[in-house]
């Protein structure tokens, strides 16, 4: 059984469009909707035929053969969205590489400052200063190109992926 907004919804017009087409107020409209009030035999009868009619039309069109102009136009906008998707997919590989060396060159810069502090002779270390620059330079790295960092990049990376497949598989469709 269709809804009272169903029927509005179908013939893709507002609360007051519908008011001005079946004579009444917009308010009665609304109440209807609602399901409070019943439209008066003669108003229902005119939207049940303006309804039936849209829906008659639409199923129509619906088993027609597809429009060529409307599928090239969808193809174009599907190939322009996966050439897109690549060059994101291209780029957030690339920042994900750069995030990981980074990662890579805090943990080398960590292990660094270790062995200076402790495998070092005493008088050969570089001064305390220099090692706790590379302390947090390496702390600093570390928290800013982690674990959470890759992932991040990773997810999106992901995201991209499924888009992709998903205009491919539209693409299909399309041709």
């Amino acid at each position: 059984m269709t809804k009272q907004r169903d029927y509005r919804a179908i013939l893709g017009i507002t609360q007051e469009e519908t008011a001005f087409l079946l004579k009444t107020t917009k308010s009665q409209i609304a109440l209807f909707e609602l399901g409070l009030r019943l439209l008066p035999a003669v108003k229902m009868l005119k939207l049940v035929l303006m309804y039936n009619h849209v829906q008659k039309k639409l199923q129509e069109k619906a088993t027609l053969p597809d429009d060529k102009a409307q599928n090239a136009k969808c193809i174009a906008i599907l190939e322009h969205e996966f050439r897109n998707t690549e060059i994101e997919i291209y780029e957030l590989n690339r920042e994900l590489e750069k995030i990981q060396a980074k990662y890579q060159k805090s943990i080398s810069a960590g292990e660094l400052a270790l062995y200076l502090e402790t495998e070092l002779p005493e008088d050969e270390r570089p001064s305390k200063e220099f090692i706790a620059m590379l302390h947090y330079r390496a702390k600093s790295g570390i928290e800013k190109y982690g674990k959470a960092a890759q992932l991040q990049c990773e997810l999106k990376l992901k995201a991209q992926q499924q888009l992709q497949e998903l205009i491919k598989k539209e693409l299909e469709r399309f041709k």
